[in-house]
């Protein structure tokens, strides 16, 4: 047996034993939650006539990942390769949405973009996300700009932008997406009081 041959057979069973006892660890997956921060409050009102439809959603190609992503510094991100969405930050975000303002606004007539309301709708809620990151040794930031528009016609009749800063209690990533989820729940709970204060239609 040559000795290419036998180092070619060597590099396979290396191979082969790293696969079966090493190899990259399994990723932790994570997902938002409704009902946190001051979403997690009560309910504002009871409208279970009101028709709400969430979305579309814009969002940074850089949040648009499997992996959850921190920022350090100004410039620097730092992709998680080990943590990430179990499925996607988009999909939750505009499902935590939906979940909050349907419990605060006391209705279950909420349809989630793409999918079309099969009932008559009020308000359509625009979300543009224009940051959503844990900063390294600091707060998670959420910036988002977010309009009611009138579903029938499209007009817009809310155009507000909010931002939040929210306390990470540690550097774990469960912690960060706790936060996320906190900072998600502030602005949920902003739209819904303005939806609220909107004269019934």
């Amino acid at each position: 047996m040559s000795s290419q041959v036998r180092t070619a057979l060597a590099a396979l069973s290396l191979a082969a034993l790293l696969a079966c006892f090493g190899g990259a660890p399994k990723p932790n997956f994570y997902t938002l939650s409704a009902g946190a921060g001051p979403a997690a409050g009560p309910p504002i009102v009871s409208r279970p006539e009101l028709g709400l439809a969430i979305g579309a959603l814009e969002f940074p190609r850089y949040l648009d990942r499997p992996e959850l992503v921190r920022r350090d510094g100004a410039y620097r991100l730092i992709v998680a390769d080990a943590h990430r969405w179990g499925g996607s930050m988009r999909t939750d975000i505009l499902r935590v949405v939906s979940d909050d303002l349907g419990r605060l606004l006391g209705t279950a007539r909420v349809a989630v973009y793409p999918a079309e309301p099969r009932f008559p709708a009020d308000y359509r809620v625009l979300l543009d996300v224009r940051e959503f990151e844990a900063v390294s040794g600091g707060n998670v930031v959420l910036r988002v700009r977010w309009t009611i528009a009138s579903a029938p016609d499209g007009a817009a009749i809310v155009v507000e932008e909010s931002r939040v800063e929210q306390p990470v209690a540690s550097s774990s990533y469960d912690d960060m997406v706790s936060a996320e989820s906190a900072a998600l729940g502030t602005v949920t709970r902003q739209i819904a009081e303005r939806i609220a204060a909107l004269p019934q239609r």
